[in-house]
């Protein structure tokens, strides 16, 4: 075997880093859905069993946010993520195991694409409004948000796990989860996110006036003026939307962009390879 048969056998064998990627990603991405699905089942066990939500609606200090915890839009994120990663594995487990013309399976498979269409229109960029906003917020008037009350209710790293963690679960999935779908174009993935904020904006107002107070105390320090109050409608409803969306299809293309790239290498290399052979072949012949 000549040296450059033998180099194209390391290529294909052994490859670069992002040939290691490539032949790997099928696996880290199944393993971190997993991951996610137990992470899931965990967090709702906690938060039904060790969350006493009755100990803050005591306190006059966090008493209107406790009341309205179910209208937060970190919880709708919250749940938002659990239902997708737990239903994403009970549909790659029926695709796995069910028949292929059974009708559960077939349920499964356009679930599964459902679920993957709306990872870039829903899952992302809300995961990422909804962290970037509550840290922002957090950092500098913490006891319009989350005052420090809570902790002593709530353990510190639950805190994370709703505001944090969301963050780091999207981007991880973008880079290891290969979808068998092509999203949705962005327009309408810009569309249904500024929907949904202009609609939970609406809501918001509606219960200020019908409460007479602001849902996050925040929203009365921040918008003060009529202009401050446009400026943060148009920034809620529309900027950010369209800015995390964008980043979202962006990173999802670079990343396509790259498994393309090292599947035209491995293209290649087996090429290569195979003409090398077929040439020590007709050398092996001739003589």
């Amino acid at each position: 075997m000549n040296p450059l048969q033998i180099l194209s056998l390391i290529l294909i064998d052994i490859g670069s880093l992002d040939s290691l990627f490539r032949t790997y990603r099928q696996f880290l991405g199944n393993l971190f859905l997993a991951t996610c699905g137990v992470y899931s089942v965990f967090a709702i066990v906690y938060s039904l069993s060790c969350i006493e939500i009755a100990e803050l609606t005591e306190n006059p200090a966090v008493n209107d946010l406790a009341h309205g915890v179910f209208r937060c839009i970190s919880v709708w994120n919250y749940i938002v993520q659990i239902v997708f990663y737990i239903s994403i594995n009970i549909t790659h487990y029926v695709n796995r195991t069910g028949e292929p013309n059974h009708w559960l399976t077939k349920g499964a498979q356009r679930y599964e694409c459902f679920l993957e269409k709306s990872f870039l229109s829903v899952v992302f960029p809300l995961s990422l409004f909804v962290c970037n906003t509550f840290w922002y917020v957090f950092h500098n008037t913490r006891d319009l948000i989350y005052p420090k009350i809570i902790d002593d209710v709530i353990p510190n790293w639950y805190n994370h796990t709703v505001h944090t963690v969301p963050v780091v679960i999207v981007f991880l999935h973008l880079i290891l989860v290969e979808h068998k779908t092509s999203p949705i174009p962005m327009s309408t993935s810009v569309f249904i996110q500024c929907a949904f904020h202009a609609m939970y904006l609406s809501m918001l107002i509606i219960l200020r006036y019908l409460d007479g107070v602001w849902l996050y105390k925040f929203l009365g320090y921040y918008a003060v003026s009529r202009s401050s109050q446009i400026i943060s409608a148009i920034l809620f409803s529309f900027v950010s939307p369209i800015v995390y969306v964008m980043m979202g299809y962006k990173t999802h293309a670079e990343v396509e962009k790259i498994v393309s790239k090292v599947n035209n290498k491995k293209n290649n290399s087996e090429l290569l390879a195979k003409t090398n052979n077929n040439n020590y072949d007709v050398e092996w012949k001739l003589k």
